[in-house]
């Protein structure tokens, strides 16, 4: 089981929303965070990659601007703000992925000679991000009333290298992010499940994580009455085959609304796989409104960590 930090409190401001489009105000990497507030080691998967999930309560907060009065929503008293979240889906397919991601790259220091004890002291887990190498993350905040940035330490990501291909950084949500490479990894699920060959079912030839755990094995073929039995029924996938499809796409945990007639605070509980989440904001309005770019505050509450 995970360490629970004794530290659960995290606080954010969001940028700039607009008011005529969906605007991204950052990610949140809620591991980094809670390492850097605890002043010790927090991971994004257990020590066999099996990933956590951050249970948290996640609240948003109108922002208070000051003058010669504070006031809260001041541009508009028909402004209602909204934030969506988005994390990884919790499903098989990303709770694989990061175990075999896991034991390919210990597969990558074990070829290489590399012992545990000649990598870095928070090297023995994958460090992940949202979607970009790196990710823009919000920094936390410290203060009481008037906040400013945490003085953070260097979070190293991890990077993965082969033979012919190089990764500076492991990404969750991308096309090419981790529930990608993955299925790109397994045997492949044809629209027609019952061929009588293997031959076009393998993995595909650029499959990173294949590489990494080289050498590998062959897949077996078996031509026999129970082989071609288990081929001529239920053949049809009931699922996308697309290796990049909706399968890998995030899923969206809450959408929470804030304004004079909406409640000057909302909180919602959320379910984190891996301890990483987006968002996304719009400041909307009930009648013409303006473009007012005004953002919020965030603050999460640690609950608890589980294994997915």
């Amino acid at each position: 089981m995970a360490k629970m930090p004794t530290n659960k409190i995290l606080n954010y401001k969001a940028g700039t929303i607009s008011s005529q489009t969906w605007t991204n105000p950052g990610s949140l990497n809620l591991v980094r965070d809670l390492a850097a507030i605890n002043r010790h080691n927090v991971t994004h998967t257990n020590s066999r990659g099996v990933p956590y999930v951050y249970r948290v309560r996640l609240q948003i907060q109108p922002t208070v601007s000051t003058g010669t009065y504070a006031q809260v929503f001041s541009e508009d008293s028909n402004m209602v703000q909204v934030l969506s979240v988005a994390t990884v889906p919790q499903t098989w397919v990303a709770r694989n992925a990061g175990v075999k991601m896991h034991f390919a790259r210990e597969n990558m220091f074990k070829q290489q000679g590399v012992l545990k004890k000649e990598r870095g002291s928070y090297s023995k887990t994958i460090r992940y991000t949202w979607d970009a190498s790196p990710d823009t993350f919000l920094v936390p905040k410290t203060g009481v009333g008037t906040l400013s940035s945490y003085n953070m330490g260097t979070w190293d990501y991890t990077a993965l290298k082969t033979d012919d291909a190089q990764m500076s950084h492991v990404q969750l949500m991308s096309a090419d992010g981790l529930l990608s490479m993955y299925l790109d990894s397994r045997k492949q699920i044809r629209s027609d499940s019952n061929e009588d060959s293997d031959s076009i079912n393998q993995p595909t030839d650029d499959s990173l994580i294949r590489r990494l755990l080289s050498p590998t094995l062959g897949i077996s073929s078996q031509d026999d009455e129970i082989t071609a039995l288990a081929r001529d029924e239920q053949d049809n996938p009931p699922y996308q085959l697309d290796n990049d499809g909706d399968a890998i796409a995030p899923v969206e945990q809450a959408r929470i609304f804030i304004g004079p007639e909406a409640g000057l605070s909302t909180s919602v509980v959320i379910d984190a796989p891996y301890g990483v989440l987006d968002l996304e904001a719009i400041n909307a309005y009930k009648d013409d409104g303006a473009n007012i770019t005004t953002g919020f505050n965030i603050k999460v509450e640690l609950l608890g960590i589980y294994e997915m």
